[in-house]
C-alpha cells in the first residue's frame, strides 16, 4: 500500500482512472470503487492471461473464498465464502441461477472456461437482492459477449486449439458479429483429459467437457431491446465410490435465458426475464451402463425488474417467481414468490443503498431480508464505507430428505439465517488501488451432516480481514490479496469453541505478470493455511501454496502461443481428506483471430 500510495503522490487527480463497472452489487452499473459492499473483479484480461482449465484457478485464495475440490479436473467442488456453508454462494451465469437442488450447491466444476469473459465476486450477504443461497456472497459468470457494435458488419472468428499433460486435449471455436441492429454469437468448445490419480492406487480419473454458447441480441429503433442465451455443457467425469468401484457421472449443464428491455419513461427502464436452468447426472458403471443412480435437477423462473433514477437517486423495484423441481431417488418440488425493492442514492460525498426483500416457499413461512450500507467519499481518491445485511439459505432437498440414506435428523431442519456487518477502506489512484475490509457474520441454524446425523448448527460466528491491492508500472501489473478468517460454533455442546470445517484460517494470493512488445510472462501463488476436515477438529489438512506460472508469444499475425506450467514445484496437497489434487502440469494452446 506504501508503493500505491507513494506512486499516487506524484500523480495529479486528473490522472485518476475509473474503476471496472460492476452490476452483482446492486443490479445496475456501477463503478467499483463506489460500491457499498466488498466485490472483486476478474476482468476479461485476467481471465485470459490466467489461462485457466477450471473455474477453481481463477477463485483459488481471492479475498473469503475458500475451495475443497475431491481431486482433479471435473470433480466435485465447493466454494465457501466469508465462512459460509458450501450452499450459501449463490452461482448467477448471465443473471440465471444455477444449481442442484439436490445438494443445494452448484456444479463449479463443469463450467466451460472457455466460455468465460468476466467474474464478479460480492462478499457478504446479498439475499436481500437474489434471495436464498446469498448468505456468504454471490459470484456472477459473465459469458463471452457478441460481437463488437463498432465493427458494423465485419464478422469476427477465433479459433483456439492445444493439450498438455494427463493427455489433456481442447479446442474452441468462436463467431460473432452484428448486422444493423442485430447481433449474434456462437461458439464450441470441447475439454477432454485423462485426468490424474484422485485417490490412492485408484488410478487415474478422467474428465471430458462438450460446450456451446449462442447468444442473440436486436435493439428496437425505440430503444427497446430483446436477447436470447442459450449455454450447454455436458461430458463424463470419472470417480471411485467408498467401495474402490469406477463410476462416471455423465451430467449436463444448461442455462436458458430470454431478456427484453424497454425504456418506458426517460427515467424508468423495465426488464423481464425469463429463464431455465438445468444440473443434471446420471450415474454409469464402469462398462458405460447407466445404473439406478441419478439426479435431474431443474429451475424455471420469471424476474421482473425496473429502475427508475432521479437525478443522484435511483430506485430499483421488481418480482420474481421460480419452480423447483428434483427427480432422483426421491421427487420433489417447490414453488418461491419474492418482491424486492432497492434504493441507491447519492448526497454529496455521502451515499446510502437500502434493500429489502420478501421470499415466500410453499414449504414454510416467508423469509424477509434486508440490508442498509452508507458510504463517504473523503478526498478524490480515499472513501470508507460501512453495512449491516441479513440473510436466509432454504434447506436442501438432501438434508429435507436425509432419513432415506439412514442419516438421523437431529431436528427438524430449518432455514439457515445470518446477520452481517462489515467496515472497509478504500483508495484509488492512475495506476493503482488498495482495499480493506474487516466483518462479522453471526449464523444460526446452519445445516451440517456429520458421520451420521443432519441437523442445524444452533449458532456459529465468523470474523474476517480482508486485503486486496493492484498496481500497474509501466509493463508491470502486481495484484496481492490477503485473508484472515476465525470461525466459531458456537453452540451448546461438545464441539463449542471449534472452528467450522473445512474454512482456512488465512489465505493469500499474488499475481505479476510483465509485458513486453509480442510476449507476456506472469505467475500466480495461491496458498491457503491449515483446515479441519471435520467438525470435531480431528482430522488437520495442512496448509499449502501452489505456484503457477504463464507465457503467451505473438509469433505471427493473429497467431498467439500460450504456455503454462500448472502446480510448477509439484506440490502435494488436500483440500478433502482422502482426496488427492493434480501435480505439475504443462499446457500449450494456440489461438488464432481473424478479421
Amino acid at each position: 500500500m506504501s508503493a500505491i500510495s507513494a506512486h499516487a503522490d506524484s500523480a495529479s487527480t486528473s490522472s485518476l482512472t475509473l474503476s471496472p463497472l460492476v452490476v452483482t452489487a446492486t443490479s445496475t452499473e456501477q463503478n467499483q470503487a463506489d460500491s457499498l459492499v466488498s466485490v472483486t473483479v476478474i476482468d476479461t484480461d485476467s481471465v485470459k492471461k490466467q489461462q485457466p482449465q477450471e473455474l477453481s484457478e481463477l477463485l483459488a485464495s481471492q479475498p473469503g473464498i475458500d475451495i475443497v475440490t475431491n481431486g482433479g479436473y471435473g470433480k466435485s467442488t465447493s466454494i465457501y465464502t466469508r465462512g459460509s456453508s458450501s450452499t450459501g454462494t449463490k452461482l448467477l451465469i448471465d443473471g440465471v441461477p444455477i444449481q442442484s437442488h439436490s445438494t443445494g450447491s452448484s456444479s463449479w466444476q463443469y463450467l466451460p472456461l472457455s466460455q468465460v469473459e468476466r467474474i464478479e465476486i460480492v462478499r457478504g450477504p446479498k439475499s436481500s437482492l437474489y434471495g436464498s443461497s446469498a448468505a456468504g456472497g454471490v459470484i456472477q459468470v459473465f459469458l463471452s459477449e457478441t460481437g463488437d457494435s463498432e465493427a458494423g458488419d465485419e464478422p469476427q472468428a477465433s479459433i483456439a486449439f492445444g493439450g498438455g499433460s494427463f493427455h489433456t486435449r481442447q479446442a474452441n471455436a468462436s463467431a460473432s458479429g452484428s448486422s444493423g441492429n442485430a447481433s449474434y454469437l456462437l461458439s464450441v468448445g470441447t475439454f477432454d483429459t485423462d485426468g490424474t490419480e484422485v485417490k490412492e492406487n485408484a488410478g487415474d480419473m478422467g474428465y471430458s467437457n462438450d460446450n456451446i454458447l449462442s447468444r442473440l441480441g436486436y435493439e428496437f429503433d425505440n430503444g427497446a431491446y430483446a436477447k436470447a442465451l442459450i449455454m450447454r455443457a455436458e461430458g463424463q467425469s470419472d470417480y471411485t465410490t467408498s467401495a474402490g468401484r469406477l463410476r462416471s457421472n455423465d451430467y449436463v449443464n444448461q442455462v436458458i435465458a430470454l431478456t427484453g428491455g424497454i425504456d418506458l419513461t426517460a427515467d424508468w427502464q423495465s426488464e423481464i426475464q425469463l429463464r431455465e436452468s438445468r444440473d443434471d447426472s446420471d450415474v454409469l458403471n464402469d462398462k458405460g451402463i447407466k445404473t439406478n443412480s441419478y439426479f435431474y435437477s431443474r429451475s424455471r423462473g420469471v424476474r421482473w425488474s425496473n429502475t427508475l433514477s432521479q437525478g443522484s437517486h435511483e430506485l430499483v423495484f421488481g418480482a420474481e417467481h421460480t419452480q423447483d423441481d428434483f427427480e432422483g431417488s426421491y421427487t420433489k418440488e417447490r414453488t418461491s414468490k419474492s418482491v424486492f425493492a432497492q434504493s441507491l442514492s447519492q448526497f454529496g460525498q455521502a451515499s446510502a443503498q437500502l434493500n429489502i426483500r420478501a421470499d415466500h416457499y410453499d414449504e414454510y413461512d416467508t423469509q424477509t431480508t434486508g440490508g442498509v450500507a452508507l458510504g463517504y467519499q473523503v478526498d478524490a481518491v480515499h472513501s470508507v464505507r460501512t453495512s449491516w445485511r441479513t440473510s436466509f439459505t432454504a434447506p436442501t432437498f438432501n438434508s429435507m430428505n436425509a432419513q432415506e440414506w439412514g442419516y438421523t435428523l437431529s431436528n427438524e431442519i430449518r432455514p439457515e439465517t445470518s446477520k452481517s456487518f462489515e467496515v472497509g477502506v478504500r483508495g484509488d489512484y492512475g495506476d493503482g488501488y488498495w482495499d480493506l475490509a474487516i466483518y462479522q457474520a453471526d449464523y444460526q441454524d446452519l445445516i451440517a451432516w456429520s458421520a451420521s446425523t443432519v441437523g442445524n448448527i444452533e449458532s456459529a460466528r465468523v470474523r474476517g480481514l480482508e486485503l486486496t491491492t493492484g498496481l500497474s508500472i509501466d509493463q508491470w501489473s502486481f495484484g496481492l490479496v490477503a485473508t484472515m478468517m476465525d470461525t466459531e460454533n458456537l453452540s451448546d455442546g461438545a464441539e463449542k469453541g471449534n472452528r467450522l470445517t473445512r474454512r482456512a484460517h488465512k489465505s493469500a494470493r499474488i499475481d505479476v505478470d510483465r509485458h513486453f512488445e509480442k510476449t507476456a510472462l506472469g505467475f500466480t501463488v495461491a496458498s491457503y493455511g491449515e483446515r479441519y476436515d471435520d467438525s470435531k477438529n480431528q482430522d488437520l489438512l495442512s496448509g499449502y501454496g501452489v505456484l503457477n506460472l504463464r507465457a503467451s508469444y505473438d509469433f505471427a499475425r493473429d497467431w498467439k502461443a500460450e504456455l503454462s506450467v500448472k502446480n510448477a514445484l509439484d506440490k502435494e496437497y488436500q483440500t478433502a481428506k482422502g482426496y488427492l489434487n493434480p501435480g505439475r502440469g504443462v499446457f500449450l494452446t494456440f489461438n488464432y483471430t481473424a478479421f
